[in-house]
């Protein structure tokens, strides 16, 4: 049973129920009780063994372990690196805890007497380096039991009592004060243990019990030992009422979101993919993608018109500009911008309206507030809008009209045209006015016309053919741009409005799926111990 996996599954399972609009306060409840009632948040028992130097924590550690765990001396070589005796049933719940304390040193055992406990042999408290008391002081609240170890010489050391124990015997749940090395005082163990306790009582410290030990002797920690299984059987029914609410509350969540046979996906890939086609076409009727096309292809032939129409087409797109009629009629950067003067969102809404209500009839009253809050009139207009304008904007960044080298050689024909006519005008004139001879040609049916008029009507009939060239050129070119605009402001518009009206409804449903996980991990990593699963000494 990994209690702490099973807590963090519960947090996950009350933050993604409050992100649906659930009551959460009894799962809440729950994770705040435990906390209380934990020292570890795991299911293993983790002690830990705090003291000077050569008082004998590395020799309590191994008489109880029965061989030799952590180095012991006098003078400690290794006072600086921690030492973990862990239950191989516990390595995997107690490995974050360990890494956080920067224990390297982790010995795993499977001494019956003690599955599930992890015992930290602690830096000395009365180390001349700082580091090392932080470490102690950082570890003391995340762990079930402290075990406070002295010798006949510093049981009364001012570190021990004015350092520690005034300062975390109030905050710590359980702890016991350790007096080792009793074989050095024959005959005085009584007195040793009374003078502590009254001592302890006269400083107000009255929940702290008094232990001798002698880890030189076998037997000689078995008070030691017995305190220890009474905590391990503590907090295992502790674990076991936790475990129990834990269950209770991920499966009411469940209930509550709706996912108590698993999580559904609320819509399908493929009913997703037809309402965001109808909003997506809707849209598009709003914005009007005809009115941009032929917007496009005015563009581009008014784009035309100064380098294909000869001495005329600068003239002509002057005037166009001048009078505002681009702005009108030839402007499909600003025809998009201006898409919310042709039309209301109610058409583009009610396809999101239509799949929202017909979800909340398949889910639990408690999630359908969730689910309403999608289509509040308002809400959803904004999110239309502003999914409209986002994908207007990214495709209205850098809108040109396409342009061709054809435009370039139509106008200098025209401005050919333009010449030879500026020539036959010239001519005329002349033989009005100066009576100049001229030629005529026979044309069939009209007979002889003189050849000043044969020069001016090609000439005009050639201007009006590289025009509607131009015109027609410029059209193809257009209405391909066109094409690409709308084509390519489609696929926006898909995308954003996907994101905008859908992304809230996958949130949802990774809501849902979250509680799911979390109930199907509680019930997994958390089911109910039996009598069989304890250890035998501890039944």
């Amino acid at each position: 049973m990994t209690l702490a996996i099973c807590l963090a599954a519960l947090a996950d399972a009350a933050d993604a129920a409050t992100s649906l609009g659930i009551d959460a306060t009894r799962a809440r409840g729950v994770l705040e009780g435990a906390h209380a009632r934990l020292g570890f948040e795991g299911s293993a028992y983790v002690l830990a063994l705090v003291g000077g130097t050569g008082v004998g924590k590395s020799s309590l550690l191994n008489a109880l372990a029965g061989g030799v765990i952590s180095p012991a001396s006098a003078r400690r070589p290794t006072t600086d690196e921690p030492v973990a005796w862990v239950a191989s049933s516990a390595r995997r719940e107690t490995a974050p805890l360990l890494e956080w304390l920067g224990v390297r040193e982790v010995r795993d055992h499977d001494t019956g007497s003690f599955g599930d406990v992890a015992i930290l042999d602690l830096p000395d408290v009365d180390s001349t380096t700082p580091e090392h008391r932080a470490r102690v002081d950082e570890l003391l609240p995340r762990v079930d039991a402290v075990v406070w170890v002295a010798d006949p010489e510093k049981y009364r050391d001012a570190i021990l009592h004015d350092d520690y124990l005034r300062r975390w015997a109030p905050r710590l749940a359980r702890q016991l004060i350790v007096v080792n090395k009793a074989d050095r005082m024959p005959g005085d163990v009584e007195r040793v243990r009374e003078h502590l306790a009254s001592s302890l009582r006269a400083a107000g410290l009255n929940g702290i019990s008094v232990a001798i030990t002698s880890a030189a002797r076998d037997g000689q920690v078995r008070e030691l030992r017995d305190w220890i299984s009474e905590g391990v059987e503590a907090k295992r029914m502790i674990s076991a009422r936790i475990v129990a609410e834990l269950r209770e509350a991920a499966a009411e969540l469940a209930g509550r979101a709706g996912v108590v046979a698993g999580a559904p996906i609320l819509v399908s890939a493929e009913r997703r993919t037809r309402a965001l086609a109808d909003v997506t076409r809707e849209a598009a009727a709003v914005i009007d993608l005809r009115g941009l096309e032929r917007q496009a292809v005015a563009a581009t032939r008014l784009a035309a018109r100064p380098r294909g129409a000869g001495p005329f087409g600068h003239l002509t797109a002057l005037i166009y500009r001048a009078s505002g009629r681009d702005r009108v009629a030839a402007d499909p950067e600003g025809y998009l911008r201006r898409w919310r003067e042709r039309g209301t969102l109610a058409r583009p809404a009610e396809p999101v309206r239509a799949l929202i209500a017909e979800l909340i009839a398949t889910v639990p009253a408690e999630t359908r507030g969730a689910l309403a809050s999608l289509i509040n009139v308002e809400a959803l207009r904004g999110r239309l809008a502003s999914a409209i304008d986002a994908a207007v904007s990214a495709r209205t960044t850098d809108v040109r009209a396409p342009t061709s080298f054809v435009w370039s050689v139509i106008g200098l024909l025209q401005y050919a045209v333009t010449a030879g006519l500026l020539f036959v005008g010239l001519w005329i004139a002349a033989v009005f006015l100066l009576h100049a001879p001229f030629t005529s040609v026979d044309v069939p049916v009209l007979g002889p016309i003189p050849t000043p008029l044969v020069a001016l009507a090609t000439l005009l009939l050639a201007g009006y053919v590289l025009a509607r060239m131009l015109g027609a050129h410029a059209g193809l070119l257009g209405r391909r741009w066109a094409r690409r605009l709308r084509n390519d402001l489609t696929r926006e518009l898909e995308m954003r409005l996907g994101d905008a009206l859908f992304a809230p409804l996958a949130a949802i449903d990774t809501s849902r799926a979250r509680i799911a996980a979390a109930r199907a991990t509680i019930e997994m990593e958390c089911g109910v111990p039996t009598e069989l699963d304890r250890p035998a000494t501890l039944r």
